[in-house]
């Protein structure tokens, strides 16, 4: 072949080649799980093959950076929105999937998934049906018997905002007061992890948690390593059956701000809520569905059934302060003052 032909053939290639490479450089869609990437990752991958679109999922907590932004409670929905971190993205699809409950009032975010606050106690220690309601954890006789998170955490700082707009601030006052002196240890906190273990080897025979760290706790294999299958020692309590229902918050999914990626956005938050979305959601990262026609993962429904609280999760914002207060008043903290 003369060196005219080997040139022009070098050339066509050249040409060929490039859109290839412009495609290959283009930086993924960014999106965060707050509870390690690996976890939400099958979720991404499945979006991935069905749309094409490449995404890198980050470990990022609440920090408001990725395009598509997933945060873990609705005060930091809340925080997010003050800031000014995500942009509008109501839409009467997405409307049509989540309750206003569950959704912010300005179609900033919607909720994606819900958490459930539960108590959780030694089989051996406690009997089923003993616990039914928050209050139940009041009960003198439990003096002692009580593993605590820190009031700091978003959690228990939700938890007990919503105990503000069932019960009134006087009955949460008093729930804080008589919960902390019921405390094992009253300067001993551990996560919601730690204090799964703290009532599975029977340290304590009551807390309450977020019930998908204990499908975290199994997927990790810490079973093996503590020697202690939890299904054997740890039973879950649902709450107020009988009355407001156990309480929810939610995961919330967003857009930030400033992404340049709002279409390829949307069609993430898109697959999020819809069916197939909601399925791997719930099987992968242990919450539960935010669509009625869906069902949670049989791991959940090993935890049984419950009815779940109906309130607007928007009338949480104006209680945080209240319900800081009280924490503090009651000496239950770990913020330094």
């Amino acid at each position: 072949m003369s060196m005219r032909w080997v040139s022009i053939a070098a050339a066509l290639l050249s040409m060929l080649a490039m859109p290839v490479m412009a495609a290959s450089t283009q930086a993924p869609l960014t999106v965060n799980w707050y509870h390690k990437a690996e976890y939400l990752q099958p979720v991404i991958t499945a979006f991935t093959k069905q749309t094409g679109i490449p995404v890198k999922v980050t470990d990022a907590y609440d920090t408001f950076d990725t395009d598509v932004i997933l945060v873990s409670d609705y005060k930091g929905l809340t925080e997010a929105k003050k800031f000014n971190k995500f942009q509008r993205i109501q839409s009467p699809e997405f409307d049509a999937i989540v309750p206003p409950r569950w959704r912010d009032r300005d179609g900033q975010w919607y909720g994606v998934v819900l958490r459930t606050r539960a108590v959780i106690y030694n089989k051996a220690q406690v009997k089923p049906g003993e616990i039914k309601t928050l209050q139940d954890l009041a009960n003198p006789k439990w003096r002692g018997r009580v593993a605590l998170r820190s009031a700091a955490n978003v959690y228990n700082r939700s938890l007990l905002a919503s105990m503000i707009v069932h019960q009134g601030h006087d009955s949460a006052l008093e729930w804080a007061r008589s919960v902390k002196a019921n405390a094992g240890d009253p300067t001993e906190y551990s996560g919601d992890t730690g204090n799964i273990w703290r009532v599975a080897k029977g340290e304590a025979a009551l807390s309450f948690v977020n019930t998908y760290y204990l499908g975290y706790v199994i997927a990790r294999g810490e079973e093996a390593k503590q020697g202690i299958k939890l299904a054997d020692t740890v039973g879950i309590a649902w709450l107020d059956q009988e009355g407001a229902g156990q309480p929810v918050n939610v995961t919330g999914v967003g857009l930030a701000a400033g992404t340049e990626r709002k279409e390829e956005g949307l069609k993430l938050v898109r697959f999020l809520l819809s069916r197939q979305g909601q399925a791997l959601l719930s099987e992968n990262v242990f919450k539960y569905p935010v669509r009625g026609d869906v069902e949670p993962s049989a791991f959940l429904k090993g935890h049984g059934s419950f009815v779940k609280d109906e309130m607007n999760l928007n009338d949480l914002e104006l209680h945080y302060d209240e319900a800081d207060a009280i924490y503090r008043a009651v000496g239950w903290q770990a913020w330094s003052e």
